[in-house]
């Protein structure tokens, strides 16, 4: 039965409302990615939009019996990894209208958020209670904070994770094949407003009982089950905030600053950009042509905020920056408020804050394709030196290569992100950073490079290296969605 014919229309509208059934080519479109460099796998023949977990269980049963593929997104605006990407005809059910935040509590510091929430719209409904939450560096407007969140992409803010699944709480799901699940403290005894009048918070991760079924879920790519709700930890809104910057020509001079600084928990967000990226991030609030601004730099900059809570705000301010200073001191390094054209302080808001609907790395030249693992802090530079190299090789212009250094999890490891940026109109260009990726995925790989987020070539690559792992996913596969009905094919599963 051809996807897209009339008798699935017809079973679509016995479990959703015709204006939930799109077929649209607009609708469609808004899912393909934007990105020419990586394989955007095959459009959708449907958008669906269930209203509410109800319809959505419904239309993954429908799925069950009638053999469909689903795939799914909650973010808006230009997609660039494409988590839904599929390798076969789909309906691509969008959650993007699930805006609901129907809970925040303040005293656990914790709330609840549907799929649909973008980091915008979060950040503005916690301000009132004092609260806010990490983010990735400057998320685009239409972002998800689920989608972000259940794909463990980094925040700027390395020392509130303390574990690789923070900040998820607690979440309800509804499995590929069709049972509705909640983890955590969320998991029961009692409805969640039984726990709430008994003073739970939905706030552990952990359940029910000694499963942790949530990191079924997270980083599956829509493989394993869709989420309908989590509960998410936030942070006490800072009341004063002194951000610095540290300058250094070298990742040598920079990384045993990071890692004294680190390992004590001093600061609150941090992270380093090359004089590319930073320009780049900038480039929409300075009035100075990029090329400018980038000039004024050092190779790597290292933003290091101080922040005061509400208990002496400005004691906890200065005894912190004595310490960093004195660190810094040590390693032949400054603490400034400013480094060329760019000021810490505007660096930091840049940061923290959504920028426009089409993603920040393409400003120089129209497009970006990233290449990003984890690894540990002393093992960068030699990954920098290999993507150097393997960017020579390709005729690939050094200075449209960005990139952002993460640390995550208190510094424990840390996200590296090479952004290829690129003029999406120059065949030249296209065809020399699409064998650049390829290439480079494989050999980052074999030089430890850990791909925990796999996309574009190294969807493929992870998988061939360790055979034995897509055999135990292959196994989960079989326990959660038995008929393959969530992304059939992809990683393949």
């Amino acid at each position: 039965m051809s996807i897209d014919s009339s008798e699935l229309t017809s079973r679509l509208q016995s479990v959703l409302n015709d204006s939930a059934i799109s077929q649209s080519a607009s609708d469609i479109n808004a899912y393909r990615l934007s990105t020419p460099v990586t394989d955007s796998g095959i459009a959708p023949s449907l958008i669906v939009r269930p209203a509410n977990p109800d319809e959505l269980q419904k239309l993954i049963r429908l799925a069950n019996e009638r053999g469909l593929n689903l795939t799914v997104a909650s973010s808006t605006g230009n997609h660039h990894r494409g988590g839904f990407a599929a390798s076969k005809a789909s309906v691509l059910i969008d959650l993007s209208s699930w805006k609901n935040i129907p809970w925040i509590n303040r005293r656990n510091r914790v709330c609840m958020i549907e799929p649909g929430v973008t980091y915008a719209e979060l950040l503005q409904a916690l301000e009132p209670h004092g609260l806010t939450v990490p983010a990735p560096l400057s998320p685009r407007r239409g972002k998800s904070v689920v989608a972000s969140i259940m794909d463990r992409e980094p925040s700027t803010w390395p020392n509130r994770q303390w574990d690789s699944g923070d900040p998820v709480a607690s979440t309800e799901f509804v499995f590929g094949n069709g049972e509705l699940f909640r983890t955590g403290a969320a998991g029961g005894p009692g409805t969640l407003d039984q726990q709430r009048a008994a003073g739970g918070a939905q706030k552990s991760p952990a359940g029910p009982s000694q499963t942790d079924f949530h990191r079924v879920i997270q980083g599956s790519q829509g493989t394993m089950g869709v989420v309908t709700w989590i509960t998410m930890r936030a942070e006490l809104r800072p009341t004063v905030q002194k951000p610095f910057l540290v300058g250094a020509d070298s990742l040598a001079e920079l990384l045993p600053f990071i890692y004294e600084v680190q390992r004590p928990c001093l600061g609150e967000h941090s992270f380093v950009l090359d004089s590319t990226a930073a320009a780049t991030l900038m480039s929409a609030t300075r009035h100075e042509p990029l090329h400018i601004v980038r000039g004024t730099l050092p190779k790597y900059i290292c933003l290091q905020n101080i922040a005061g809570f509400e208990r002496l705000p400005d004691e906890r301010i200065k005894y912190q920056q004595q310490d960093i200073e004195t660190i810094a001191q040590r390693h032949h390094l400054s603490l400034t408020p400013s480094l060329g054209l760019l000021s810490a302080k505007d660096f930091l808001k840049t940061a923290t804050t959504p920028c426009g609907e089409v993603d920040w790395r393409c400003r120089l030249k129209g497009n970006c394709v990233s290449v990003f693992f984890l690894t540990t802090l002393d093992r960068v530079p030699s990954f920098v030196d290999i993507f150097g190299k393997l960017a020579a090789r390709h005729h690939v212009d050094e200075e449209s290569i960005g990139c952002y250094i993460q640390p995550v999890v208190q510094n424990h490891a840390c996200h590296v992100e090479f952004m290829c940026m690129f003029d999406p109109t120059a065949d030249h260009e296209v065809d020399a950073l699409r064998n650049l990726e390829k290439d480079a995925v494989p050999e980052l790989a074999q030089a430890g490079a850990y791909f925990s987020r796999p996309y574009g070539s190294a969807a493929d690559v992870v998988f061939e290296q360790n055979p034995l792992n897509l055999e135990v996913l292959k196994k989960v596969k079989t326990i959660f969605d038995p008929n393959r009905v969530l992304n059939d094919g992809k990683w393949g599963l």
